[in-house]
């Protein structure tokens, strides 16, 4: 018999989950949130490499980024602070000048084209059956000629994959966690993401899972340079809370065996 052991606390007392220094974040039993305010306020230089598919935790958080494609081949990107001014391909630390609240997001460009994610470790005993992740979000720069999507996918597998941005196979589609931009203008610029117009609330409940101990969920976003000038997207505020089965310690396992096999017995008399 399988216990279903739900986690969901309520808001005031979510915890947040530290980041491991590998740049995971770790299920011990408690919901996990992130809300990016940690990231850095100005331009890290440097931070991810101009080879595709090379991953670099993104500071301040249980993220990582990557170049997914591009014809940069030899520059490394920074780590943009960023209040969707910027139109240059990378990954960005989106947000009012200098201001703390912040958030992780994307823009495309021929140059650079990327991709960004977490893994989340399952340090529990117990296995893992549903996540519901929320979040918020963000718009900081328009598009000219296509309404953007930066597609949205998980997988589950062994923890500490140094890949999952950019693989090719075993991840299924999470649409709507998806990043669908605003509508395109004729001329495109920045925008305030941090005003309620320039936000979207964005759920999913992912049940029948199979997350055993020491296993790793993974969730992903991967842009792709469109046509036109592209839209700056981000996400913020995100949670994620479990729902967790206990599998009987083998004693417990051999008595509800024993019990069931005397319920038969009973009923033949």
């Amino acid at each position: 018999m399988k216990i279903k052991v739900p986690y969901i606390m309520a808001a005031s007392v979510l915890a947040v989950i530290t980041p491991a220094a590998h740049a995971a974040y770790t299920f011990s039993g408690l919901s996990i949130t992130e809300n990016f305010n940690t990231m850095p306020t100005s331009t890290v230089a440097g931070v991810f490499s101009a080879t595709n598919g090379v991953q670099a935790a993104i500071s301040g958080t249980g993220f990582v980024g990557t170049k997914l494609s591009g014809t940069n081949t030899t520059t490394a990107i920074a780590l943009t602070a960023d209040n969707g001014s910027g139109n240059s391909g990378g990954l960005y630390s989106y947000g009012a000048a200098t201001v703390a609240e912040r958030a992780v997001g994307a823009t495309a460009s021929g140059t650079n084209i990327m991709g960004f994610g977490f893994e989340v470790v399952n340090g529990g005993s117990d296995t893992i059956t549903e996540i519901t992740i929320s979040l918020t979000q963000e718009n900081w720069r328009t598009s000219t000629t296509t309404v953007n999507t930066f597609a949205s996918s998980y997988a589950v597998g062994a923890a500490g994959s140094t890949s999952f941005l950019s693989a090719a196979t075993g991840f299924t589609a999470a649409s709507a966690l998806s990043l669908v931009g605003p509508a395109v203008v004729a001329s495109n610029g920045l925008i305030d993401g941090n005003l309620a117009i320039n936000q979207v609330a964005r759920s999913l409940t992912i049940s029948g899972l199979t997350i055993l101990a020491g296993e790793s969920f993974y969730l992903r976003w991967q842009d792709v340079n469109d046509a036109g000038n592209d839209a700056a997207l981000a996400v913020d505020d995100l949670s994620l809370t479990f729902v967790t089965a206990a599998v009987p310690e083998p004693q417990a396992a051999a008595l509800l065996g024993v019990v069931g096999l005397l319920g038969i017995f009973r009923r033949r008399r």
